[in-house]
């Protein structure tokens, strides 16, 4: 029965769950930096970017919906297996604005109460999953403990179930790749009051981030950074911002290991095209571009103080940031390739008002006499090192190409799917020339070929 249970789990659990699976997969005591937060951590930190540049290795906790009561049981979990050298704490955590009481005692029918799961399932049985089981959840551990038991009425919905099978198989990379649009940044302007005007840390709340600093410390972690991600300006300039931004420095001034950075007194007046385009409300995520800069901004600021022993990785980021030229594979074949257009011409720079047209890259990528497969194909846009843009999937359309076959006189179908068809919104460029780079991941390794081709964005 435990078996068949654990065989059928994902059938009922949410992708998101899959934080712990990266989790659980290093090694002992080999996290340098560990990221707790909720949906503004997912969107507003390019982990990848960071990892890169900091030669670190970098995970990240946080999931939709969490607060800072789930967190603690995250940290509780996490330092039974990783001794981070930093902990970074997003302090979007607070925004539920609830006591203990009320956050245990939320209608489970609400959307809310169902994002708890997110930090919850993925985790090991044990005794924190236990506690945090009892703590927070109505029903017997039992069925709490397993989702196929506290969610079996998702049974019959096999839209969904092939939704979550399909999610949690696949592996491409996705960015925030939308633009608050025009219409959205004028309500902000023009709205008076907004669902979340004050922000109010319970002394619950602030006890459960000193048990989470106190737990840090014990086991050995440097350094604490409470981490506010920036909000949009038109937001923040018609709310309390002080009743977040004060608890938070006089907590960070009482305990000499936490250091409290504010993003927004860093980027204080950042526009729309930083910003994905969610509802207008208190809940804005930065998109990708967003995410780029104040990841760069935070790197600056940990490698002052600290620096961490080298580590390879398997990213593109890894290989742009560090500038490695990498066109060949483990098995001394190469990259080919042409990156025939950008935007239907083949010049070799092309000049694009922001906002006014996206960046199209179209042409071919392969592995020299190694038959194409479905490969993940990415564009690389270097402006310098502290901005690097790397497409994502939904900006990636696959392209026949039996000419690329044809050309090289192979056998039918050998580089047939080697083409592809990029699309960027400029908008989510800072201004500045940029330098293109053809990347291909296949299942071993990531390939880079430089086009010497450029874009500018003015």
């Amino acid at each position: 029965m435990f078996l068949a249970i654990t065989l059928l789990e994902p059938l009922f659990t949410e992708s998101e769950t899959s934080v712990w699976d990266d989790f659980y997969k290093q090694d002992q005591n080999s996290v340098d930096v560990l990221i707790l937060g909720n949906s503004h951590a997912n969107a507003g930190l390019d982990q990848e970017a960071m990892s890169a540049k900091l030669h670190s290795n970098i995970v990240s906790l946080a999931t939709r919906g969490q607060n800072i009561y789930q967190t603690y049981y995250c940290a509780l979990e996490a330092y039974k297996y990783q001794t981070p050298e930093i902990l970074i704490i997003e302090n979007f955590l607070f925004y539920e604005r609830l006591t203990m009481e009320a956050f245990i005692d939320q209608d489970p029918t609400i959307n809310d109460y169902m994002k708890r799961y997110l930090s919850f399932e993925g985790k090991k049985i044990g005794q924190v999953k236990i506690e945090e089981s009892q703590a927070f959840f109505k029903g017997s551990l039992i069925e709490n403990m397993f989702p196929v038991i506290k969610k079996h009425e998702r049974w019959t919905d096999v839209d969904k179930i092939k939704e979550r099978l399909y999610s949690n198989k696949k592996q491409a990379r996705q960015k925030g790749t939308t633009v608050l649009s025009l219409n959205s940044a004028k309500k902000y302007k023009t709205k008076d009051k907004f669902d979340l005007n004050k922000y109010v840390i319970h002394p619950e709340e602030r006890n459960a981030l000193q048990q989470i600093v106190d737990l840090a410390i014990e086991k050995g972690t440097k350094k604490i950074i409470l981490l506010t991600i920036p909000f949009y300006k038109d937001y923040r300039d018609k709310i309390d911002y002080k009743s977040l931004d004060i608890p938070l420095k006089k907590f960070s001034d009482n305990n000499s290991n936490v250091t409290y950075i504010d993003l927004n007194n860093v980027y204080p007046n950042l526009d729309r095209t930083y910003f994905s385009n969610d509802p207008v409300g208190f809940n804005q995520h930065l998109n990708y571009k967003g995410a780029i800069v104040v990841s760069n901004y935070l790197v600056d600021v940990i490698e002052k103080t600290s620096a961490f022993e080298s580590k390879t990785q398997n990213s593109p980021e890894y290989y742009l940031y560090n500038n490695i030229k990498k066109d060949s594979t483990i098995n001394n074949s190469r990259i080919i390739g042409n990156l025939e257009r950008i935007n239907g011409t083949k010049e070799l720079k092309y000049v694009i008002p922001q906002g006014k047209s996206p960046v199209v890259a179209s042409g071919w990528m392969a592995i020299k006499d190694v038959k194409s497969k479905p490969y993940e194909m990415f564009i690389g846009l270097v402006k310098n090192k502290n901005f690097i843009y790397i497409s994502s999937f939904s900006e990636y359309k696959s392209k026949d190409r039996k000419d690329v076959t044809k050309y090289f006189k192979k056998e039918d179908g050998f580089y047939d799917i080697s083409g592809f068809q990029i699309k960027i919104n400029s908008n989510l460029l800072e201004k500045g020339t940029y330098n293109l780079c053809m990347i291909l991941k296949n299942e071993e390794e990531i390939l880079v070929k430089k086009t010497n081709k450029f874009v500018e964005i003015n």
